[in-house]
């Protein structure tokens, strides 16, 4: 764990709490793009990138003090980031309805072990302020369970977790005190991201709620920049008299009347090391058009034109 003289303590501390939530996918583009320049990280796939807490405070025992000019100028781009973020929230009203997307939300698994309540608590936290549909760490588990396989390797379940309920991607954190492990699970591509280390800064001894919201916003926006592979997609899993149920929803963003193009068994195009860099949807097939919902996590499409939807088709949006 680094030592900080107690001076500059302050400082890190403000900068963590005015962080907090700050790294939404709410922000436009234009507030994206001072983010990254305030913290250093104008680069386009954040996931690359080393943890935002080493970036922040160094990583290494003996780090040199961090430059108290260079604290206040991030101090001050990232009040006015929260300053912008907190009228968005007022805008959406005191219920926090999800953030707007252009594509529906996609479903990620949260899995968390080791002393997490915090951390747990801080991604329902930030959950609505990405484009997705966040599973807490017991419901993830109990759907790998149904699914019949290991919370330790989601691999050897992923096309059961693919279409139902739905889970694109596994988001997997160990808290050890303040350091956290964490790493993803493409469940569609059925890929394994590197494992990455961080180290939440504390005070008095215990790690803010602010450092845990940070930490949580970066996990999901690196997340959900790694399924930039593959876009949206829906699967039917089970045939019903007026149509087939999906395994999305109200909470992904559907809506009633809306239609999906059923195109069939997609492909993956891998690098010649194995790592997915493509993903391509097979032919159209026909279309289907929402006519009800059962829950906020199923929605029952019947056939418009075409085929329907089997076991191995997807079901996009179209433009």
């Amino acid at each position: 764990m680094m030592r900080r003289p107690t001076a500059a303590l302050g400082t890190i501390t403000l900068s963590v709490l005015l962080l907090a939530g700050c790294a939404g996918d709410g922000l436009t583009e234009e507030e994206r793009s001072r983010y990254q320049e305030a913290y250093g990280l104008e680069h386009e796939d954040w996931s690359d990138r080393p943890s935002l807490f080493r970036d922040l405070f160094g990583n290494e025992e003996g780090t040199a003090e961090a430059d108290e000019e260079r604290l206040a100028e991030l101090e001050q781009a990232i009040r006015e980031l929260e300053e912008q973020r907190s009228e968005r929230a007022d805008a959406r009203g005191s219920d926090r309805e999800p953030v707007d997307t252009d594509q529906p939300r996609t479903r990620v698994g949260l899995l968390l072990s080791g002393d997490a309540d915090a951390l747990a608590a801080a991604f329902r936290d930030v959950a609505p302020d990405h484009p997705v549909v966040l599973m807490g760490d017991g419901a993830t588990r109990d759907s790998l369970a149904e699914a019949g396989c290991d919370a330790a390797d989601p691999s050897t379940c992923a096309e059961a977790l693919s279409l139902y309920p739905g889970l694109r991607a596994v988001l997997r954190v160990d808290v050890d005190g303040n350091e956290l492990r964490w790493s993803s699970y493409d469940v569609v591509l059925d890929h394994e991201h590197a494992t990455r280390v961080g180290e939440a800064p504390e005070v008095d001894g215990e790690v803010p709620e602010g450092a845990w919201r940070a930490f949580a916003d970066q996990a999901l926006i690196a997340t959900v920049d790694r399924l930039d592979t593959a876009p949206w997609h829906a699967r039917a899993f089970s045939r019903q008299d007026d149509g087939w149920a999906i395994n999305a929803g109200r909470a992904a963003g559907l809506e009633q009347g809306q239609q999906l193009a059923v195109r069939g068994e997609p492909s993956i195009i891998r690098t010649p090391g194995g790592r997915p860099v493509a993903w391509r949807p097979g032919s159209r097939k026909g279309v289907v058009e929402v006519i009800d919902f059962a829950g906020d996590d199923v929605a029952i499409v019947s056939l418009v034109e075409g085929e329907g939807p089997g076991e191995e088709d997807v079901l996009v949006t179209e433009d």
